[in-house]
């Protein structure tokens, strides 16, 4: 059986559908995920032993559970709870809450990476912390950071597959549909995997413009 385009042609809008709803879910969860990211980053260097650790927690326990479990419980567990959200509000929740937990490790690896002596400079000058963070420490560690959170990128781009198992209807899931529907593997998988290949060169290609900007003097 030999490979047919018009296939493709023919699910178009379907196709098209989700893979607008792939990239509004990639483009929620960075947008939300990176200040919080962020917080807990900052959170876990704390010299507050109580903060320190409570950041800590969150990212140990969310790293040890498999994002399917958690996403199967912002859909199914939920509304056991009296919560009830849409496909796409669960799928959101959940991938942000693993996404936050992994990229905070990202940032705080790059923050970490600034040298010593410019946090005990900061403290001899008294400069106050929300100042040292701002105008100093992430200026310095955002070169560093570029690349883990272009990489983590990626990876949520792909992750949103996983959405799929969850009722919503983001790119994997129209392709498999039509799979379903046509008994026609190759031409829909060959679409999706192309679509998922062209959205991580367009963060890549990002990356590179941004790590250009980051690098000036």
């Amino acid at each position: 059986m030999s490979f047919d385009p018009t296939l493709i042609v023919e699910a178009w809008p379907q196709l098209m559908r989700g893979l607008e709803t792939t990239v509004w879910l990639f483009l929620a969860v960075m947008i939300l995920c990176t200040p919080l990211s962020l917080l807990v980053a900052l959170a876990r260097l704390s010299r507050r032993r109580w903060l320190s650790r409570a950041a800590g927690t969150y990212v140990n326990v969310i790293r040890a559970l498999p994002l399917l479990v958690i996403l199967f419980f912002t859909f199914y567990g939920l509304p056991s709870l009296g919560i009830f959200v849409s496909p796409f509000t669960a799928a959101l929740g959940g991938m942000v809450l693993v996404t936050t937990a992994y990229l905070a490790e990202d940032l705080r690896a790059g923050l970490m990476a600034v040298p010593r002596g410019q946090f005990e400079a900061a403290d001899a000058l008294g400069l106050p912390q929300a100042r040292f963070v701002r105008r100093v420490l992430i200026p310095q560690a955002l070169p560093i950071m570029c690349g883990p959170y272009f990489t983590r990128a990626i990876v949520t781009v792909k992750a949103t597959s996983i959405a799929s198992l969850v009722a919503v209807s983001e790119l994997t899931s129209a392709s498999m549909a039509k799979v379903t529907e046509t008994y026609r593997a190759m031409e829909y998988l060959a679409f999706a995997a192309v679509a998922y290949i062209l959205l991580s060169a367009l963060i890549a290609v990002v990356q590179a413009v941004v790590q250009r900007r980051v690098r000036l003097p």
